[in-house]
């Protein structure tokens, strides 16, 4: 049945580099040569040709809806001779052509389904969206990081394959030099701008929340066997391979697991001389200021700590029990550590606290031993974990008994069991030209006495507990970090250009945050709903039973598969719908490449609003 056609502009239909959309233009007269002409710039995208050719179903900007509201609740076609007709919207009775049924496309759909909810409206997806909109290269960046977690690897000659069976933001086809490309136009003036945007929307987001925010720092190596990259060197190799690599840093929202920085550096800086030119970024970008950072033994210095003071930057560092001041501060503390009133059941292990002063110079850039100096409080965190302690003990008592007893018998000793037979055992001669061995007590004390103890330091945390669990929230975040980096493939760049490295290393840590963030969604599901049984064993189980979920999808919309079984109770847990078993219109994407700048194509793409802008 056909309607009355609301009052529409004129249109011209012409195809961009592939597809046919809809534009309206204005006229106007031109006095000299007596006749009209279109005006410079007045041509404007308002819709799309479904079908990919002139005629069949129209799909409308949501600009030229709003002014046209009427077409919302209609189904417009465009016929042989450029006519526009409209028949009433009614899904109920919308059925299937054998045409149709024959066209259809199926995709594996149910795990970039749960991606796409896991990381809908948050910073990262909306920087991506302002900062490599254009051409749809965000969408690009999203495909291939979901290819990333969902095929476990980082070989992109497979992508072509994966792309045609799964459901993707970029549905069309990326070669492999297409994805170079991509790697190629992703600058590190992009991924700077990136970067500020995304922590300018994480401060905006996070006002509403008044927590205090734990920012889980930590970096990485990942080997290359290039030698043509400028920032490959050899260094501290995390993964003990004997290669030249890159190093990749990561600042992460334990919470939420939600990205806050990044940027790779050069492989033979350490771990230790990052915090000063983070902290440099700090200030640059405007960093979050009411974030604790929270980093491992690698970056605790006497002079990172000084650094922390001069930018007013709170932070938690696990110190490394050989200092003198943690080996004086344990001793002050021992007492109170070994008291059962100080064990908590929560950490299992006891714990007690001291405030002392810390003394740090103005900068750095005098003299520190004649600069002046500045006063700050700073919280020492004493934990002591017994169970730790015993199994040391245990250890070290059974090898020097071990060693002994080989000793007596003559027999040879490991590189290790003479260590220990160096460190821990006296020996003596006796009258009669016999030896005989004691316990070096005094270095078996020395060995034994930071065992088992763990120090905290912070200018911000008072709390001992909170300090304990928000520096293990932190090492669930390295360990996903690791686990993912092992998963996805990023132990090797598997670049060999210059041009290309940035632009990989990105889409790689975009790919590890959302792996990071589909992981604390699922821990904290489990935290909420600590008798919930979900139907989970791994992220890798998980995406295999989603990907189970198929997508059915012809030119005018799409359907899925039913969702049965521990999957329900998932999609429940996580907080996420479950995608429709039900028919719904769909607009078809425009297949445009990143290079190809005609004027109405990049229209097109700028006006057209396709499924996945719903994440912007």
């Amino acid at each position: 049945m056909l309607v009355q056609a609301p009052d529409l502009p004129r249109m011209l239909c012409m195809k961009g580099t592939k597809y046919y959309g809809l534009y309206t233009y204005k006229n106007a007269w031109d006095a000299e040569k007596k006749r009209s002409y279109r005006v410079k710039g007045s041509t404007k995208c308002v819709g799309i040709m479904v079908s990919g050719d002139k005629t069949g179903k129209i799909k409308w900007s949501d600009e030229f809806l709003s002014e046209y509201p009427a077409l919302e609740s209609l189904i417009s076609q465009r016929d042989e001779k450029g006519n526009i007709t409209f028949s009433p919207l009614d899904e109920e009775t919308q059925t299937i052509t054998v045409k149709d049924a024959l066209s259809a496309q199926r995709y594996h759909a149910g795990a970039t389904w749960v991606l796409d909810h896991i990381i809908a409206d948050t910073p990262l997806v909306k920087a991506l969206n302002r900062t490599f909109g254009k051409y749809n290269l965000n969408k690009k960046i999203l495909s291939l990081s979901y290819f990333l977690n969902l095929s476990e690897g980082n070989a992109m000659t497979r992508y072509e394959n994966f792309a045609a069976t799964h459901r993707l933001p970029w549905q069309h086809t990326l070669t492999s030099s297409a994805i170079t490309r991509i790697f190629q136009n992703i600058s590190s003036e992009q991924i700077d701008r990136f970067v500020a945007k995304l922590n300018l929307l994480s401060i905006d987001e996070s006002k509403q929340d008044c927590r205090t925010k734990y920012w889980a720092l930590d970096s990485t190596s990942i080997s290359t066997y290039s030698t043509n990259l400028s920032k490959s060197s050899y260094g501290h190799n995390k993964d003990g391979d004997n290669l030249p690599q890159v190093n990749v840093l990561m600042v992460v929202d334990q919470q939420t697991g939600e990205p806050v920085y990044y940027r790779t550096y050069n492989g033979n800086v350490p771990d230790i001389v990052t915090v000063k030119h983070l902290l440099q970024e700090h200030a640059r970008i405007r960093l979050d200021s009411n974030a604790v950072f929270v980093a491992d033994k690698g970056y605790g210095s006497v002079a990172n700590i000084h650094r922390f003071y001069q930018n007013k930057t709170s932070f938690l560092i696990n110190l490394k029990t050989s200092f003198s001041i943690c080996r004086n501060i344990f001793d002050e503390a021992r007492l109170d550590l070994f008291d059962p009133l100080n064990f908590n059941e929560d950490i299992n292990n006891s714990c007690t606290t001291r405030e002392i002063t810390w003394s740090y110079p103005v900068n750095f850039k005098t003299d520190c031993k004649r600069a002046p100096r500045l006063k700050e409080k700073m919280y020492m965190h004493i934990y002591y974990d017994r169970e730790i302690f015993n199994a040391h003990q245990r250890t070290i008592t059974t090898n020097i008994s071990k060693v002994a007893k080989m000793l007596q018998k003559g027999e040879t000793l490991s590189p290790a069991l003479k260590h220990i037979k160096d460190t821990f055992l006296i020996e003596s001669v006796s009258s009669d030209g016999s030896i005989t061995y004691s316990t070096n007590r005094k270095a078996l004390d020395d060995y034994l006495k930071m065992k088992g103890v763990r120090i905290l330091v912070s200018n911000e945390v008072k709390d001992p507990i909170e300090a304990y669990k928000a520096y293990f929230d932190r090492n669930e975040v390295e360990y996903a970090f690791r686990l993912f980096k092992q998963r996805l493939g990023f132990n090797r760049m598997r670049v060999s250009s210059n041009d290309s490295l940035e632009g990989k290393a990105f889409i790689q840590f975009i790919a590890t945050s959302i792996a990071i963030m589909l992981r604390k969604r699922i821990a904290n599901a489990l935290k909420d709903n600590p008798k919930l049984k979900l139907a989970y064993d791994s992220e890798p189980v998980v995406l295999d039973k989603l990907d189970s979920i198929i997508e059915t999808r012809f030119s005018f919309g799409s359907y899925y598969s039913e969702v049965v079984g521990g999957l329900k109770e998932l999609f429940k847990a996580l907080g996420i719908p479950e995608p429709s078993e039900e028919l719904a219109q769909e607009a078809y994407e425009a297949d445009t490449e990143a290079e190809e700048k005609d004027l109405f194509e990049e229209e097109l793409e700028q006006e057209i609003q396709t499924p996945y802008q719903a994440l912007e």
